[in-house]
């Protein structure tokens, strides 16, 4: 799926009204157009640097879920390691982690991943 680079469109379009209608050529680009692109962008990727965390529920049998718009994360111990988590989601393969907290960061690393492939990134 290609992105599509709205800032780039805008940008022309301005500077066509700007310059009535005259057609852009490549060696005669505006900074303005650079500019609102980049500042585009640099919004598009501040969005996925400010992402909150997931927010986990504890349910009755210890495991640990959280929800996003695109389903649910979930933790469970691993029955067979003293330390081990299973991490799983219906749109990621299923990951055996050490430790709770490590499992944590392994869910949270796949959200912000699947956000930012969501948003061309």
């Amino acid at each position: 799926m290609n992105k599509k680079n709205l800032a780039e469109q805008y940008a022309t379009k301005e500077y066509e009204r700007l310059n009535d209608s005259d057609p852009i050529f490549e060696d005669n680009l505006c900074f303005s157009i650079i500019d609102i692109e980049a500042a585009f962008n640099a919004g598009r990727e501040s969005v996925v640097e400010n992402i909150p965390e997931l927010e986990w529920e504890t349910l009755k049998d210890g495991s640990l879920k959280a929800s996003t718009p695109f389903g649910c994360y979930n933790i469970d111990k691993d029955n067979y390691g003293i330390s081990h988590y299973i991490v799983s989601s219906m749109f990621s393969k299923t990951k055996v982690v050490f430790g709770k907290q490590n499992a944590i960061l392994a869910a949270d690393e796949n959200y912000k991943k699947r956000i930012k492939q969501a948003l061309g990134l």
